[in-house]
């Protein structure tokens, strides 16, 4: 098998299915042996009816996996033991790839002799962009949006403007037999947007002298409701990075109260006191100071819940 796409996949078989059309409608060459991989983490919706049904018409093959420990890490190293290509490509849910999209990866990835590589991930807006959001530029990031127009090298460290997301990536498996998997302790689970894993694993292979690349030529549409244009899914999206973040971090040797440096409570108390003033009078700034609100209760949060961090065992294994 010449290369597999995996799909994670947690109850958006409204969405999932428009993902699956474009795919099924890519230009590949004849000769490419290729396949479809969705990774149910554990939907309650109709996702396996919906990969089953479509299926049964699509011009590639299409096989469902389901993974039952809720975490988007979990269910892509699910899809990763599953596949049978040599390269493995990555797309999300509520995503529209181009129809040049796996031919151009694989291209990518062959001309050039890079290790991994990723493409450009450009808005569908689903609903009428708000004013306040086309002024904060800032925030896109955190739609998992990727416009850059220049091809490069990855860096260690990323930045937002050179890097590559999980809407459009893919890797030789060899990587994934020398470095391992996911970090399952990171990343999106269920409703929860811890995110990082990605950057975390990318991060492993640039420091171990990887070619990682990106190719704006490789195009997918991240599809954008109302739901996500809300100051309200920002300010959640700033709570739960921070607390993915925190609960990723080792414990510290500092005095602590319930597993948290004193200085943070009283923070967070100057963080509430002016995040409720300020929106209270409607300043400027309010929703500024309710963003550094949410990373504040977001890192004391994920802090207090810390597990211990388990390891990204070989691509043969499930991690614990």
């Amino acid at each position: 098998m010449d290369c597999s796409v995996v799909i994670a996949t947690y109850n958006r078989a409204h969405l999932l299915v428009e993902t699956l059309r474009s795919l099924d409608a890519q230009h590949i060459p004849p000769t490419l042996q290729w396949e479809i991989i969705v990774v149910d983490n554990n939907s309650s919706d109709r996702t396996k009816e919906t990969v089953r049904r479509f299926g049964e018409t699509s011009s590639v093959a299409i096989r469902y996996e389901f993974e039952p420990r809720l975490g988007q890490s979990f269910a892509r190293n699910a899809g990763i033991e599953a596949a049978k290509g040599a390269l493995i490509l990555f797309t999300d849910d509520d995503v529209l790839p181009d129809r040049t999209w796996v031919s151009g990866i694989l291209s990518a990835l062959t001309i050039d002799r890079l290790h991994g590589v990723g493409g450009r991930v450009l808005p569908q807006w689903e609903a009428a962009l708000p004013g306040w959001l086309s002024a904060r530029p800032d925030l896109l990031s955190w739609l998992a949006l990727v416009e850059e127009d220049t091809p490069c090298l990855l860096e260690y460290p990323l930045s937002p403007t050179r890097r590559i997301v999980g809407a459009s990536m893919a890797f030789r498996r060899e990587v994934f037999e020398e470095f391992g998997l996911f970090q399952t302790s990171l990343g999106h689970r269920g409703r929860r947007f811890y995110g990082q894993e990605e950057v975390e694993f990318i991060h492993r292979l640039l420091l171990k002298g990887k070619r990682i690349g990106y190719e704006p030529s490789v195009v997918v549409h991240h599809r954008l409701g109302a739901s996500r244009l809300r100051k309200s899914f920002f300010v959640r999206r700033y709570f739960d990075h921070a607390c993915g973040q925190a609960r990723h971090m080792p414990s510290g040797s500092e005095a602590e109260v319930l597993g948290v440096r004193p200085w943070r409570f009283r923070h967070l108390l100057r963080s509430a006191g002016e995040a409720l003033v300020h929106t209270a009078l409607r300043r400027s700034d309010a929703f500024t100071l309710q963003l550094a609100l949410a990373l504040e209760a977001g890192t004391i949060w994920g802090t207090m819940t810390r597990r211990p961090k388990p390891s990204a065992g070989p691509a043969t294994e499930r991690n614990p």
